[in-house]
């Protein structure tokens, strides 16, 4: 997309949108690796003078460090033998929009930019928007939609920091999924951020309680590929604002308690014709299948499962979730309507026909979910592939078949991922480097740390 088409004269569209709002301070950042927003405030003088166009700079420690901001070394992309050079955060001016609950605020999602000005390659959102170019030029328009299930736990991130993330208190106790009366006493969180999300352009279809104690899901209404990870990174935002404004945490980590449920990120998908917006997965001739176009897509889905695997699953505690049959996808499958396997089938006569990927988890980073979603289903498409047999019951019967078990852990999914000619072709070199040197960081740490299984396992027995 390009702001100058959309917008026809952006400059004025600034200066008319601080007008009317008294806008003071506008928030701008992008996502990093792990998907975290990253940025500053900018004032709006210097938003409208020259930023809303020319971007501000940043430094591009954005990727090289990782979620705690502890510099990774060895990084190909930047680090001590590269100065840590500035990027440039561009803004979309699509995204520009007021922040509830804060005014005089506006916030805008901005895409990132080498200093000559070409696209920087480690950029998710840039690594999605280059897919979703490819899927245009091929007659595509890729329609999404994100389903994600969090966790909300009594105290402040500090307060529970003080304790070491220790003894956590759920907002409400013991497990009632889509227990109406339940969902009342939560709704003055809930409701809120359903209602925060609107203001924003960002509607919450459904919500209700989960699986676990204290754990919701709420699901956005679709959109468009860019539109959908934008609203997704909005929403992970948006909840652990409130969530802190009412003295609690939210947590989007793939699995917390081993007791407990895990949270999942599920993507529904679809594509419409790029030219009459027709629904490309419709078969109103047999509602009971995909058509030969979904059936495409789906097959590529299932083919690309492993080579995506390390970015659907993208920490070490994101294996836990997927071990043991826990409503999540752990196999290169797929079903109609069945929610044990990893791409669920969903077909219909109309545009409600759509597939879902099961494996992601809430913590991992939506562009990259997305992209590499896009990019199997058009390597399907691009290859005419076709799906293997579809399965009827139980797929986690069959995660003992090493031909269709999903990498089990983080260090397998990463040697998958780099050697992975599909992400090579779709995702480029320096982006599955990158990305790789930075899991592999994530892997050192992990084994570096002691847990508590282990100091209560052997301290005394040992």
């Amino acid at each position: 997309m390009n702001n100058e088409v959309l917008i026809e004269d952006p400059k004025r569209y600034v200066e008319e949108f601080v007008a009317e709002h008294g806008i003071k301070v506008i928030k701008i950042g992008a996502p990093d690796i792990d998907g975290l927003w990253r940025g500053k405030r900018l004032s709006a003088k210097y938003f409208v003078e020259s930023a809303y166009k020319a971007g501000t700079n940043i430094c591009n420690i954005l990727f090289g460090w990782d979620i705690e901001d502890a510099s990774i070394p060895n990084l190909t992309f930047t680090g001590w033998h590269t100065g840590y050079p500035d990027v440039n955060l561009r803004p979309d001016l699509t995204t520009l929009r007021l922040v509830p609950g804060e005014p005089g605020v506006a916030s805008v999602i901005c895409d990132l930019y080498n200093p000559d000005g070409t696209p920087l390659e480690q950029s998710p959102r840039g690594v999605l928007r280059r897919i979703v170019d490819r899927a245009a030029a091929l007659g595509y328009t890729p329609v999404c939609a994100y389903e994600f299930e969090f966790y909300l736990f009594e105290g402040t991130p500090r307060e529970l920091a003080r304790r070491n993330w220790r003894d956590l208190e759920p907002i409400t106790n013991g497990n009632h999924t889509y227990s109406v009366y339940r969902d009342s006493g939560t709704e003055h969180v809930i409701g809120l951020i359903r209602d925060q999300l609107a203001e924003q352009g960002v509607f919450i279809e459904a919500s209700n309680s989960e699986h676990g104690a204290g754990q919701f899901e709420v699901n956005i209404h679709y959109g468009d590929a860019i539109q959908a990870a934008d609203s997704a990174l909005l929403l992970k935002h948006t909840v652990k604002e409130i969530a802190a404004a009412h003295g609690l945490t939210a947590s989007f980590m793939a699995k917390i308690n081993p007791g407990q449920a895990g949270s999942s990120g599920h993507v529904h998908q679809s594509l419409i014709s790029a030219e009459d917006e027709d629904a490309l997965f419709a078969n109103p001739t047999t509602p009971g299948e995909l058509s030969s176009i979904g059936n495409a897509y789906l097959a590529g889905l299932v083919a690309g499962s492993r080579d995506f695997t390390a970015l659907y699953l993208p920490t070490v505690n994101s294996y836990k979730r997927v071990e043991g049959g826990q409503w999540a996808g752990s196999s290169a499958t797929w079903g109609v309507d069945n929610r044990t396997v990893a791409i669920r089938s969903i077909p219909s006569a109309g545009a409600a026909a759509r597939v879902e990927n099961r494996i992601a988890g809430a913590d991992a980073n939506p562009y990259l979910v997305l992209a590499a979603n896009i990019a199997s289903g058009l390597s399907g498409l691009e290859k005419s592939l076709t799906p293997p047999e579809a399965v009827t019951g139980n797929a986690y019967e069959q995660d003992g078949d090493a031909a269709v078990r999903l990498p089990h852990t983080l260090e397998a999914a990463i040697a998958v991922f780099a050697d992975s000619d599909l992400a090579k072709e779709y995702f480029g070199e320096e982006f599955v480097r990158h990305y790789t040197e930075t899991r592999q960081w994530e892997v050192q740490q992990f084994h570096k740390a002691v847990t508590d299984w282990e100091t209560s396992r052997y301290l005394e027995h040992i």
